[in-house]
């Protein structure tokens, strides 16, 4: 007995070791991203939003553009603004996990939480989210906390009358939560139909009290109503119509349910999706987790039914799927029960984190391949666009230079301080067009930027006479060519 003790024992440190080496892998990768990774289109398109800070903005609510621009007013270095909040928030994250292993099993158990952390790094949606400066890693954080508060309220007894301040410490970090992305009111929805349907058999919060917690919610998003009333509801509009426009395309719902479906197996990796229904899932807990568990099962199912019914309409992403999952990440270890799933994720995790970092930071994956895809080309060579441009406005004497696209519109600012640029695409509308209404004008002459995966198109050469083509901006790594850039001259009389 006393032997088997002991070799269990040394079998649980051999695995603690191996555990602690992959969460310093994780860690290191994470690192040489931070450090080497230069921004995404949509990092270099949110910092811009910090720097041009209103109550809210056409794509996204306000937080996340907030909190960068709070970061800027310490430090004005752009680059340590877009990489410091996403390592910051996954910290208050790990350190939430050890509050919340506390309270389930009334200690610390260190091989069992760097057991669920690592499981929690593996996921390549996490491992991306908290790399990069979109809302998602505050989303994501300000859920997690707000599902621990949510999680204390299960556990405290009703009879507490204190019991009530944790439903309601939950509200509030729920409703910054929305406040940051819009896709979180699918974890919201599903709390409240829930607690709604099984208020008697979880003593839930009173009807008054949920109440009371909608006007909070909806009071904490008076920003986002009131830019919204001011800016002819652009935003709204476009969640809610613009992007629901799918044309009469008979193939388009079954494309975009295909679509959804490969990007969460992807995302999520398919070993944790195929131990979701697990049925050991709960049996180690009590009847208040048991019923937590249930809601978060819940929250999943109906997030998951809502994302396809919505493909039906639009090109659902498969992000929109991530509020659901973060009520999972304190029990993945019975949710992936078995080492063999355990490892089997980890090694997924790391294989894909090791492809994006490697394809973000050292050279594209898809060159071996053939071409370069947009998304990663549009990464390199940014020193040699910014010269040529700043070469050809000094040539002719322009101030002012447009985009065709928001991504290499963004980049452009961001590597050039150039504020003056603008964006215009033809087939939506972005925040750029927000704020040309200020200030309608292009001028006599001006710089055109497109590519051939977004030219110029009606909206642009609406605004000009004439549009001659200047040269091509072709970027190259070694002997392959990246990405060809066109550049034009827009004249008026």
């Amino acid at each position: 007995m006393i032997e088997r003790t002991i070799n269990r024992y040394i079998v649980g440190m051999k695995e603690s070791i191996f555990l602690l080496f992959l969460f310093l892998l994780i860690l290191m990768m994470k690192a040489f991203f931070t450090i080497h990774a230069k921004p995404l289109p949509d990092e270099a398109y949110y910092w811009l939003w910090s720097k041009n800070l209103a109550l809210s903005y056409f794509d996204h609510p306000p937080l996340a553009a907030w909190v960068q621009a709070l970061l800027l007013s310490f430090s004005d270095n752009k680059y340590f603004a877009i990489r410091a909040l996403p390592v910051i928030s996954l910290g208050f994250v790990l350190a939430i996990i050890i509050l919340w292993q506390r309270i389930m099993f009334k200690r610390l158990n260190f091989g069992l939480w760097l057991k669920n952390v690592v499981l929690f790094l593996a996921f390549p949606i996490y491992a991306i989210f908290f790399s990069l400066s979109f809302p998602d890693y505050l989303l994501i954080t300000l859920l997690f906390v707000s599902l621990f508060f949510l999680f204390v309220y299960f556990e405290t007894s009703h009879k507490l009358a204190h019991r009530i301040i944790y439903w309601y410490l939950a509200t509030l970090f729920f409703s910054l939560a929305l406040l940051t992305k819009y896709n979180a009111v699918l974890l919201g929805v599903g709390v409240l139909f829930f607690i709604s349907y099984y208020k008697k058999q979880i003593n839930g919060p009173s009807f008054p009290n949920i109440l009371i917690s909608i006007i909070i919610i909806f009071l904490i998003q008076m920003p986002v109503l009131l830019w919204n009333i001011s800016n002819e509801f652009a935003s709204f509009s476009f969640h809610m119509a613009e992007r629901l426009d799918q044309g009469k395309n008979f193939l388009a719902p079954f494309k975009n349910i295909l679509g959804f479906i490969s990007g969460v197996i992807i995302a999520f990796s398919p070993i944790f999706i195929f131990n979701l229904n697990n049925k050991y899932f709960s049996e180690d807990y009590s009847e208040n987790r048991k019923s937590f568990i249930k809601m978060s099962k819940f929250i999943v199912v109906w997030s998951v039914i809502f994302c396809l019914f919505l493909s039906f309409f639009t090109n659902v992403l498969y992000y929109w799927l991530t509020p659901a999952t973060v009520i999972l990440i304190p029990f993945l270890v019975n949710i992936l029960r078995l080492k063999v799933w355990q490892y089997l994720h980890i090694f997924y995790g790391i294989v894909i984190s090791l492809i994006l970092v490697i394809n973000i930071t050292v050279y594209p994956i898809s060159a071996f391949f053939g071409n370069v895809d947009r998304e990663t080309a549009i990464l390199f060579g940014w020193d040699e666009i910014v010269e040529v441009v700043s070469k050809e406005k000094k040539l002719r004497g322009i101030k002012k230079v447009v985009f065709s696209d928001y991504r290499i519109g963004s980049l452009y600012i961001f590597h050039s301080n150039d504020f003056n640029a603008d964006v215009v695409m033809e087939e939506r509308r972005t925040q750029f067009d927000i704020w040309r209404e200020e200030e309608n004008s292009f001028g006599k002459r001006t710089l055109i930027i497109a590519d051939n995966d977004f030219p110029i198109g009606q909206k642009i050469s609406s605004h000009f006479e004439k549009i001659d083509f200047v040269k091509d901006i072709e970027i190259s790594i070694g002997n392959m060519l990246v990405r060809k850039y066109q550049v034009f001259l827009g004249t008026n009389p």
